[in-house]
């Protein structure tokens, strides 16, 4: 997963971790309203993305559609897992 973001050029500011089958994303900025891209997802699969923070979910993503428009204050904590 190193490398998948480079904090000089992608804004909002994003981090990516991978436990297990699930992708966790940590994204930061003072305020973002906008598509954020979410990197390291498998070709093939499609993953149901969650807002693990504050509880809600926020659809399913792929690699070949990767984007999702969003709206947070200060930060985003979304978890993706492969849907079965």
């Amino acid at each position: 997963m190193g490398g998948v973001y480079d904090i000089g050029y992608d804004r909002p500011e994003a981090h990516l971790i991978k436990k297990n089958d699930t992708l966790y994303y940590a994204f930061y900025a003072d305020e973002w309203d906008g598509k954020i891209s979410l990197k390291g997802l498998n070709k093939n699969k499609t993953y149901i993305i969650r807002d693990y923070f504050n509880d809600v979910d926020l659809g399913k993503v792929s690699v070949n559609n990767p984007m999702l428009d969003v709206k947070f204050n200060k930060y985003l904590l979304l978890s993706a897992s492969e849907v079965k």
